[in-house]
C-alpha cells in the first residue's frame, strides 16, 4: 500500500493520489459537527435503545468520521449511549484506505460502498464534504484529486441537493446535516451571477422540504465554508 500521509485535525492520515486530498478548510467542518454533537448528546444525556447514529457521505480517506470517532467516543461510553458511526463512499479504493486508517487509529467505524445515503435507513447526524465545485471552473483550475469526488454538477450543487433531499428522508427528528460548499470560491472566477444562484438553491430548496437553517460558519478566510440544517 502507498505511504502517502496527509495531516488532518491533529494526526496523518494515509491518503494515496486515488483518494481525496484531506484538506485544513474540511477541519472546519470536524469542528463544526463535533460542536453540535456534543451539545446534541448533552440534551439526550440518558441510555437509549436505539443507537447514536452519525453518518459522513463521501469519506474517502475517513479522515472526518475517524476524527469525530476520536473526539466524542469517550463521552458517549460514559454516558452510556449506544453509538454506531459509518463512513460511505461510491469508491471501493477509497474504502479500503478508510478501513486501513480506522485500523490505525483503533476507531469503531464501519465504512461501506453505497451512493450517497442509500445504503441508510436512520441516522441522528450526517456529515459531508461532498463534490461541489462548478464544471463551469474546470478549465480554469488544475485539479489531481480523482474528478468525481471535486465536481458537483454544471453548476455544483447538483450532487448536494441530492443529499439534502436524502437526508431529510433518513434523519431522525431534531437532527443535523453539516455540509461543506463552496459557493464563496465562485468569486474568484466573476461568476458573482452563479454564486448567488448556487447560494440560493440550496437554502431555497432545504426550506421547502422542511429543515431549520442555520446562520453558515464561515472558514478562515472568511468565506461561507459550512452550511447546518436540522429536521
Amino acid at each position: 500500500m502507498e505511504e502517502k500521509k496527509v495531516f488532518f485535525f491533529e494526526d496523518y492520515f494515509l491518503a494515496p493520489e486515488y483518494v481525496f486530498q484531506p484538506r485544513p478548510e474540511t477541519e472546519l467542518l470536524v469542528e463544526t459537527a463535533i460542536e453540535h454533537i456534543k451539545e446534541y448528546i448533552y440534551k439526550i444525556s440518558k441510555p437509549k435503545k436505539d443507537k447514536f447514529v452519525i453518518v459522513d457521505v463521501g469519506t474517502g480517506s475517513g479522515c472526518i468520521i475517524i476524527s469525530i470517532y476520536k473526539k466524542i467516543e469517550r463521552m458517549l461510553n460514559y454516558l452510556e449511549i449506544p453509538y454506531k458511526m459509518i463512513g460511505i463512499d461510491i469508491d471501493m479504493k477509497a474504502i479500503k484506505i478508510a478501513v486501513h486508517n480506522s485500523k490505525t487509529f483503533n476507531s469503531c467505524v464501519d465504512f461501506i460502498l453505497g451512493n450517497l445515503l442509500e445504503p441508510i435507513k436512520k441516522a441522528d447526524f450526517i456529515v459531508s464534504n461532498p463534490p461541489y465545485v462548478s464544471l463551469k471552473v474546470k478549465d480554469k483550475i488544475t485539479v489531481s484529486d480523482p474528478p468525481h469526488t471535486i465536481f458537483g454538477g454544471e453548476k455544483g450543487y447538483e450532487i448536494i441537493l441530492k443529499l439534502i433531499a436524502q437526508a431529510y428522508s433518513v434523519l431522525k427528528e431534531n437532527g443535523f446535516l453539516i455540509i461543506e460548499v463552496g459557493y464563496d470560491d465562485l468569486k474568484f472566477f466573476a461568476l458573482e451571477e452563479l454564486k448567488n444562484e448556487y447560494k440560493k438553491e440550496i437554502f431555497s430548496f432545504a426550506k421547502n422540504i422542511g429543515l431549520k437553517i442555520f446562520p453558515p460558519v464561515n472558514d478562515y478566510n472568511k468565506l461561507e465554508r459550512i452550511l447546518i440544517f436540522q429536521k
